[in-house]
């Protein structure tokens, strides 16, 4: 990391932003992003159907991707750790821990979600990547990461039930519990 990245990563630490908005350091530096009510209800299901559905695993968001790679740091808004593995004073969680990340799409991270962040996720090995399209009420899961690629993809609208592999186990999310923009 160069004297120009400890910079830029103290800025980001030091800003306060209103709750309602969100700071996105990327590649091409910080954006702010507002949060829509959409993406907060959707995001709140996820997790608690994470709850619910998926026993000896804790539902968690608002964290960063270890270890950073290319200076960046991904944030997913869900994902889940093995209850009993992880810190509850951590906002950092280790790449090989997560079984999945999921990003809820906004209008100002649509390209990003769709096109540059499958490639990190892919290429830290995570098995699968959930992006929730709040904008389009659709879902695009892609599964099989290799080489830095995904190698599986389903896509389909709100209503229909998402299946993600978890370990020995399987999550469904109902999708018809998203909210649309």
């Amino acid at each position: 990391m160069s004297i120009t990245d400890n910079w830029v990563a103290d800025a980001f630490e030091a800003i306060e932003l209103p709750r309602r908005m969100r700071l996105r350091l990327t590649r091409n530096g910080l954006t702010v992003v507002p949060v829509t009510q959409a993406h907060v209800t959707t995001q709140m299901r996820i997790f608690s159907q994470i709850d619910s559905g998926l026993p000896g695993w804790m539902p968690i968001g608002e964290f960063k991707v270890l270890p950073a790679r290319e200076g960046y740091k991904p944030e997913p808004d869900a994902s889940v750790v093995r209850e009993g593995q992880w810190n509850a004073g951590s906002s950092e969680f280790d790449e090989g821990s997560l079984p999945f990340v999921v990003e809820v799409v906004s209008p100002e991270t649509k390209n990003r979600d769709y096109n540059t962040k499958p490639d990190h996720y892919a290429l830290r090995g995570i098995p699968a990547y959930l992006i929730v399209d709040v904008l389009a009420a659709t879902w695009t899961l892609l599964t099989q990461p290799e080489d830095g690629t995904y190698q599986c993809t389903q896509s389909g609208p709100f209503g229909k039930e998402i299946a993600i592999p978890v370990a020995d186990q399987t999550l469904t999310l109902d999708s018809a519990q998203f909210m649309r923009i």
